[in-house]
């Protein structure tokens, strides 16, 4: 099913701490920047409550350099949502843009399948910083991600019982100059997903201060 996920990480209040260990990698550890999946999985982790990792000086969740950005609790129907994010100019930035869970299910349903590539392929999407575009349909795949979660993440929400697998848009981002830079994300699905679309429209205020 598709999970919200910009309002469900409220709904799993208890972590379990750094016992999740991404792709294989130490836990807690930084995964190459290159490394989409890493990434997507570790900033998944995050947002459902199975990670816990330390803050930098201005309240971020800090893996080595790199800040895990908040997502807005937007319910997914265009409503815009935003957030403002303070970084070090030496921290570089992470952030799932929109994305699929698969699940299992408590109540007998069988697990989900993965959804087609194609709801990507077609996904009406455009993400800019300060105005200029990083991700448009014409490059959305060089963003994607798509595999199974190995440990499966628990969800304490019946009748979903586990994560088993994620499919996302995200985005990895050096570290920008001092000041203050906005990113902007517009993005719907134009084929159904789990039989639903799903449109955000959300901003960040990033702003970068001297360490």
């Amino acid at each position: 099913m598709q999970l919200e996920l910009r309002a469900f990480a409220p709904l799993l209040a208890a972590s379990v701490g750094l016992g999740a260990t991404p792709h294989g990698g130490c836990p807690g550890s930084a995964p190459h920047p290159d490394d989409r999946a890493a990434w997507a999985e570790t900033h998944l982790r995050w947002v459902l409550g199975e990670l816990e990792p330390p803050l930098d000086e201005h309240g971020n969740a800090l893996i080595g350099r790199t800040v895990l950005l908040p997502i807005p609790p937007t319910p997914g129907d265009g409503t815009p949502g935003s957030a403002a994010v303070t970084l070090g100019r030496r921290e570089s930035f992470t952030l799932e843009l929109w994305g699929l869970v698969g699940t299992t299910y408590s109540d007998g349903t069988p697990p989900d399948p993965f959804e087609p590539v194609s709801i990507f392929e077609t996904l009406d999407i455009r993400v800019s910083l300060d105005g200029v575009d990083i991700i448009t349909q014409d490059n959305v795949l060089d963003f994607f991600a798509r595999f199974a979660l190995e440990p499966p993440i628990p969800l304490d929400e019946p009748p979903l019982a586990a994560a088993i697998w994620y499919e996302s848009v995200g985005l990895f981002q050096p570290h920008l100059p001092p000041g203050t830079h906005t990113l902007e994300l517009y993005a719907v699905n134009t084929e159904p997903a789990f039989g639903g679309f799903f449109e955000y429209d959300n901003t960040w205020t990033l702003t970068v201060v001297d360490d």
